[in-house]
């Protein structure tokens, strides 16, 4: 019998990836804490959206992953907040040979599994999948796009192999990277850019592209990023190239709203730490002052308090 994929966190990018998984044969279980979510899963199967299409998909969702259970592979994507808590959630329970994937925003996210698990089972990687969690017991694919994983330690490279082939056997294009750092850091330059700016000025990612006044920003904010990593020995493409890359993936995801921006629209606490937060820690680590991203961080941290009065509104994951 197959071993089943387990999906730590079903927000929107988790529940697309728990009904991929499904729907293609492979035995998933869900870990969601969020209790409406949970019992809407766990009463009607989950629902997932792309275009006019539907698919109902059923597993067993649980609030903590059980000891003892055997598994393929445990994706964890929770908020990067949220991943200290689930790193300890996960020690005891999984054993060191089975790998563990982060596919979560910003940066710090395979370092805390790192520390509760073994860093050999660690793998790390980006997806550009666009979600929305529409009601609770009900995804929308937004954007279908891939993943790029890799390895946190030479060691976990034997299970990249078989990770690629769950993902491709569910439709999900999957590349295989040596370069694992940096590509984490190449994402964290599109999240630095795009998330802070959109959920800021509340608008859907394509209107980045509208407001030529954001030109010199992006600009900025991406160079502080490439600067950062240069000193942290992370050789990423250049800035220039990283500018055009930003505006690439928002002419693709035009239509979406980023994570940041729904988790400002339901009051929910933000990734800023990870993302433009981290490239200001890092930064100051070195020496390097990262004035644009230490700036966009504080906004976000303002309007985050500040949307606490706001009317909820549905977000979407990017």
């Amino acid at each position: 019998m197959e071993k089943p994929v387990a999906i730590v966190g079903l927000g929107a990018l988790g529940s697309v990836f728990a009904a991929l998984l499904a729907r293609a044969g492979t035995p998933v279980i869900g870990v969601c804490r969020g209790q409406e979510h949970r019992e809407a899963v766990e009463a009607g199967g989950l629902l997932l959206r792309e275009g006019e299409q539907e698919s109902r998909l059923r597993f067993p969702v649980v609030p903590e992953l059980p000891g003892g259970e055997s598994l393929a592979l445990v994706i964890v994507l929770v908020k990067s907040f949220d991943t200290e808590t689930a790193a300890k959630s996960l020690a005891g329970r999984v054993d060191s040979h089975t790998p563990v994937l982060t596919l979560q925003n910003g940066l710090g996210n395979a370092e805390a599994l790192a520390a509760h698990l073994s860093p050999d089972q660690i793998l790390a990687g980006t997806t550009t999948f666009g979600a929305l969690r529409e009601a609770p017991g009900i995804v929308q694919i937004t954007g279908r796009g891939e993943c790029e994983i890799g390895a946190w330690r030479p060691a976990g490279e034997r299970y990249l192999p078989q990770v690629k082939e769950l993902f491709m056997r569910a439709g999900v294009e999957c590349r295989l990277t040596a370069q694992t750092a940096a590509t984490l850091w190449k994402k964290l330059a599109i999240n630095a850019a795009i998330n802070p700016l959109t959920a800021l000025l509340h608008v859907r990612n394509g209107a980045l592209l509208e407001l030529e006044e954001l030109n010199p920003i992006v600009g900025m904010v991406v160079e502080e990023v490439w600067r950062v990593a240069a000193r942290h020995q992370i050789a990423l493409p250049t800035p220039p190239e990283l500018k055009a890359e930003v505006l690439r993936v928002c002419r693709v995801t035009a239509g979406n709203r980023s994570s940041m921006l729904g988790d400002v629209a339901q009051r929910r606490p933000t990734e800023i730490d990870a993302i433009n937060g981290a490239v200001s820690r890092l930064g100051r680590e070195r020496g390097i002052l990262s004035p644009a991203n230490e700036l966009l961080a504080g906004l976000i941290r303002a309007l985050s308090a500040a949307s606490r009065s706001r009317p909820s509104e549905d977000g979407e994951a990017t």
